[in-house]
């Protein structure tokens, strides 16, 4: 029996952000567009929070949804979809993703928008047959139970590894960081947690015409989790 199951993976969590160099504040008419343009993109939400500098939407049916317009400065905004617990895959996700960068540029338009940073970021739970950092700490590191005497005999009841990769130039690829963690899940200690999160750094002009392709970063980052991170975890 493999100790770790993969056909077990669980998404828990899907978020996808851009960074523009553009103005933006939470104006009552413009984010009433937004919230048309979201109804016309076939997304409905059921609570609304407007801050200052923040404007915050929320969805509980169907697969639970938060959008989040927000001024990081005076010439920077960004946008973030993110969904908690999922009830949806994440080709649904990525599609209500890109409803909402659709409803964004139609409610504040601009002949270019200058994207300063974009990132992802997912997380999934995996079920283990052991204790899910005994695992991690015995197997995979190849460390001894009683390396943990030095902490003064207490009982370790989980803990985990935090792996940050700089931007780096791979070839047919945009330069981009990657952080991974991957840790026990504390409330079901036979589950092992895996966050990637991947930020593409590079500024990068859109035209009005172009389109923001959630898609295609989503997918990257679930590529690089059940790849790259898998054979790291398992080899």
């Amino acid at each position: 029996m493999e100790p770790i199951n993969r056909q077990s993976k669980t998404s828990i969590h899907f978020s996808m952000s851009y960074a523009f160099a553009m103005p933006w504040s939470p104006e009552k008419s413009k984010t009433l567009d937004f919230q048309k343009a979201l109804l016309d993109n076939g997304l409905e939400f059921s609570q609304i929070n407007t801050t200052a500098k923040q404007f915050t939407l929320f969805r509980a049916e169907h697969s639970p949804l938060r959008v989040v317009v927000e001024s990081n400065g005076p010439q920077v905004c960004s946008l973030h979809v993110v969904a908690q617990n999922p009830t949806c895959d994440l080709d649904m996700f990525t599609m209500d993703a890109s409803a909402v960068c659709s409803a964004f540029m139609q409610t504040w338009p601009a002949d270019q928008y200058q994207v300063v940073r974009r990132a992802a970021k997912i997380h999934h739970l995996y079920s283990c047959n052991t204790h899910a950092f005994g695992y991690l700490w015995e197997k995979r590191l190849g460390q001894s139970p009683g390396d943990f005497k030095a902490l003064g005999g207490r009982p370790v009841a989980g803990g985990g590894l935090r792996l940050v990769m700089p931007p780096t130039n791979i070839e047919g690829q945009q330069p981009n960081s990657i952080e991974v963690r991957i840790e026990s899940f504390m409330r079901e200690t036979t589950k092992l947690f895996i966050e990637t999160a991947i930020v593409w750094p590079k500024p990068t002009i859109l035209q009005k015409d172009e389109k923001l392709d959630p898609q295609s970063l989503m997918q990257q980052t679930e590529d690089y989790a059940t790849n790259e991170v898998w054979n790291f975890l398992t080899q």
